[in-house]
């Protein structure tokens, strides 16, 4: 019997690492373009929990190393020129040990990795809001999401806001890349470092 004992704690030891395997994150990669990647990340807490993914956006660089340029995407669209990226990412807008959950909100980013993300959301609500004759203040309470696509050669912006009054319709906006590298210049300009709440990424807003 004694051989058998001595067998117990390794199997055991065994057992618990294919477990700690099973829950631990798995990198995979699909390219954007340019040296981006949107990164899986499958999580299971425990065991017993069901799997969860959270997708990153990374940028490769020439000698394989990966930096991350956020941590976590809301779902929509990435859009990619040359070494410019336009994506929407998950941001804290609450202490991540509050018990609010409703925690995170989309934001619209610009980068050109390696340099900071820059949250350009409040500039483009800015910019439409004077097209459009809309309150600014007003606006950014009820924006929602801004939804990025490249068509003809230009930035496309589906702006939604969280209102049924007929006079806040959803609204598209049209960029150029030159008034989209302005609005780089501006945020960055008069922007300040921040850190995301619950990622610690840093970027800059205004």
């Amino acid at each position: 019997m004694k051989p058998l004992n001595h067998l117990v704690f390794p199997c055991s030891l065994a057992l618990l690492c294919l477990g700690w395997i099973g829950c631990a994150s798995q990198r995979i990669a699909s390219p954007l373009g340019s040296g981006y990647e949107q990164v899986a990340h499958p999580t299971r807490a425990s065991i017993d929990q069901p799997e969860s993914t959270r997708i990153s956006l990374e940028y490769r660089k020439a000698d394989g190393t990966p930096i991350v340029v956020w941590p976590s995407l809301y779902g929509v669209n990435e859009v990619v020129k040359g070494d410019l990226v336009i994506f929407v990412g998950d941001q804290a807008y609450v202490h991540p040990d509050s018990d609010d959950p409703k925690g995170l909100k989309p934001r619209l980013f610009a980068a050109r990795t390696p340099g900071l993300p820059l949250d350009i959301t409040d500039e483009i609500l800015w910019q439409w809001s004077k097209s459009a004759g809309k309150d600014f203040a007003h606006a950014a309470q009820l924006f929602s999401l801004a939804s990025p696509e490249e068509k003809n050669g230009r930035l496309e912006l589906t702006l939604a806001f969280a209102n049924d009054d007929k006079d806040w319709p959803d609204a598209v906006m049209e960029l150029d890349w030159t008034q989209v590298s302005d609005i780089m210049r501006e945020v960055k300009a008069k922007g300040t470092v921040r850190k995301d709440l619950r990622w610690g990424t840093r970027y800059i807003a205004k």
